[in-house]
């Protein structure tokens, strides 16, 4: 499971900045990060001196900007459309997604500013740089062991799973064994068949 965390207040209060801190601290203690701009602007890709420009100067290996028009996916190095297949296939093999301008709901966001508060706001910068790192590290903590109490298969390949999926698939299989003649307590559970 990838920690995903959003970034959203009125602009100049801040967030590209502290994702550069971010992505910087993350990827110095061995973290892969993901950093994605969202913007209402029908804009194209990268240039110099923007902000998905300015993550990817800080250590970002995968960039993404979306907008109304197009999503546009940067990785920092040359690669084959072999390669270029198998990373979009394999968008999910980071630790970390930083989302500047996230709107989404299901995603934990922190405020910038006085901006209106969304949904799923944990809390407003305060300035401190190390707090907001520490709890990322935590969130990132968090996920990988809730990712490790599970793991779904698909044809042998490994499906990642989000809180809600997750949790609901836990929470029906518990349910369907608990009441078998033979089962006293559930704490480890593997399944495994095929279809024909």
């Amino acid at each position: 499971m990838t920690c995903t965390i959003g970034f959203y207040g009125y602009s100049n209060t801040g967030k590209t900045t502290v994702m550069e801190y971010l992505i910087k601290e993350l990827t110095d203690r061995g973290f892969k990060v993901a950093a994605v701009k969202t913007t209402d602007k029908p804009i194209s890709l990268d240039t110099e001196g923007k902000d998905t420009w300015r993550f990817a100067q800080k250590g970002a290996k995968i960039i993404a900007l979306s907008t109304p028009v197009e999503t546009s996916y940067i990785l920092k190095q040359k690669n084959d459309f072999s390669s270029i297949l198998n990373h979009v296939n394999h968008l999910n093999d980071v630790d970390v997604v930083l989302i500047e301008g996230a709107r989404d709901p299901g995603i934990q966001k922190i405020r910038f500013g006085n901006t209106p508060i969304r949904e799923n706001t944990v809390f407003t910068y305060d300035g401190n740089n190390e707090k907001t790192l520490e709890f990322i590290l935590n969130k990132i903590k968090e996920e990988k062991h809730m990712d490790e109490s599970i793991e779904l298969k698909v044809n042998g390949k490994k499906i990642p799973l989000s809180k809600f999926p997750r949790e609901f698939i836990i929470q029906t299989i518990v349910g369907m064994v608990k009441p078998l003649r033979g089962v006293d307590e559930v704490k480890e559970v593997e399944l495994h068949f095929k279809l024909s």
